[in-house]
């Protein structure tokens, strides 16, 4: 919970107490913030009055969602390894693994929070548009990025235009996205 809250917060400070972690538990936490990712995602996509499928279903592609999450996040962070191992970059599978496992917490923050308001009633309508809702995931978007590029340098021990390189297959998706 320390590392979450520092990775967030004081990219520098989380990314060293994330080096002084063992590789299994790095391992393990990371398929656990993919999990969580997919949760986070579905329940946020879910339309209770709008459904029609039985729980069973639901909790069925619920699962399906989770290990997707989970096997797209390791492809994924099997990318960023093979691009900074062209680079010359220094780190090992695991390490960008849970890089990337890390820079997904703020998404998945905005998720809750974007939820909460979506959910709630008692906000006013100013805070409870689409516009400030999609505000508030562009910028988890952006702070993700920067904890990603951060990560890069001090994990492959690359200057920013290296880390640039090494992301920008990740920028671009997000770009698209947008």
């Amino acid at each position: 919970m320390k590392s979450i809250i520092f990775i967030v917060f004081n990219t520098k400070r989380g990314l060293e107490l994330l080096d002084d972690q063992f590789e299994d538990d790095l391992r393990r936490k990371s398929i656990i913030i993919f999990g969580l990712y997919a949760v986070v995602d579905f329940l946020f996509h879910f339309n209770q009055n709008l459904e029609t499928r039985s729980f069973f279903i639901n909790l069925f592609e619920m699962t399906m969602s989770v290990l997707f999450s989970i096997l797209t996040g390791m492809f994924s962070a099997y990318i960023l390894f093979k691009i900074g191992s062209w680079l010359g970059g220094k780190s090992s599978y695991i390490e960008i693994l849970s890089l990337h496992a890390y820079t997904i917490i703020p998404i998945i923050l905005a998720l809750i929070f974007v939820g909460v308001l979506k959910n709630l009633e008692f906000f006013s309508n100013e805070l409870n548009n689409a516009h400030f809702r999609n505000f508030i995931l562009c910028l988890s978007w952006f702070i993700s990025y920067k904890i990603l590029l951060q990560g890069l340098k001090k994990i492959n021990y690359f200057g920013i235009k290296r880390a640039l390189i090494n992301s920008l297959p990740f920028a671009l998706l997000g770009i698209y996205g947008f």
